[in-house]
């Protein structure tokens, strides 16, 4: 496996595409700890799924590195894993 698939509401995946959002957090429990951290070496590209509205929506990312650590959105206290991605002025969209 090396695309991690995320599924987005659309004021994340229009702030991931637009640029705006370049890390994209998960909080840390096993759920994510299997699917994130433990490929973290593993792992190349995220691939961003636009979710609720159709017509569904991809981006596709490259993925520089995974860590943990804090989040600065407002009411989300504690670590995170975080995946950090390349800007990509046009994202891979379909």
């Amino acid at each position: 496996m090396d695309t991690l698939k995320l599924v987005l509401t659309n004021k994340w995946f229009d702030a991931h595409v637009d640029g705006s959002k370049r890390i994209e957090y998960r909080r840390m429990c096993a759920f994510w700890k299997t699917r994130i951290w433990d490929k973290r070496y593993e792992l190349k590209n995220v691939r961003f799924q636009r979710a609720f509205n159709p017509p569904v929506k991809f981006a596709w990312f490259e993925i520089i590195k995974i860590d943990i650590g804090s989040c600065p959105i407002d009411g989300w206290g504690g670590n995170y894993y975080r995946v950090h991605f390349k800007e990509v002025k046009n994202a891979s969209i379909r």
